[in-house]
């Protein structure tokens, strides 16, 4: 947590400990003892509209983070997450182990899937999920099933293909390798 944002907590949880409380006592707020007092200044305790926004923002940080570590864990969302166009709203699924798509999703079915809101941004901004830059915009492609080469702008139509169960007409989508060309 940042300075700012630990200092705007304690302010709040102070505040919160002072002020009255939602409990009545014969249509009275109840208040503390430390709040009938003259002995502090409440202003000085008030949280502040920029403490609000700094906690907020402290907690949406939190929450990704905590997203991002469940995601580590979870066998679903291991892999890449690529988006296939900048102007698309068609997110693609990567397994790096078996080399194909697991997946396939727009940005809301994407995060109601499990997937971090951080993963959907980076691949919103670089291509992919990964910050490598394997699937980035600039990647040329990916190998397919060890079949082919998958050029990047056919990953849409071979993902939806492939998942769709007509292996014959995503296989057809893939360049051959070519093992002389290859890098040894």
């Amino acid at each position: 947590m940042t300075d700012a944002a630990t200092r705007a907590a304690a302010r709040l949880r102070t505040y919160l400990r002072l002020c009255p409380t939602n409990h009545t006592l014969g249509g009275e707020f109840a208040y503390s003892e430390e709040f009938r007092s003259e002995d502090w200044s409440r202003s000085a305790y008030a949280p502040t509209r920029d403490d609000g926004e700094l906690l907020l923002a402290e907690l949406d940080r939190l929450r990704d983070e905590l997203a991002e570590t469940k995601a580590l864990h979870d066998p679903r969302l291991r892999g890449l997450l690529v988006k296939v166009a900048k102007d698309r709203d068609l997110y693609v699924g990567w397994s790096t182990v078996a080399d194909g798509p697991k997946g396939v999703w727009s940005r809301e079915t994407a995060i109601e899937y499990g997937w971090p809101r951080t993963y959907l941004d980076r691949a919103d901004e670089t291509g992919s999920s990964a910050r490598d830059g394997d699937g980035a915009w600039d990647d040329a492609g990916f190998v397919a099933d060890q079949r082919g080469w998958l050029t990047r702008d056919r990953l849409g139509g071979y993902a939806v293909e492939y998942l769709q169960g007509d292996r014959e007409a995503a296989y057809a989508l893939l360049e051959p390798i070519d093992a002389e060309a290859a890098p040894a």
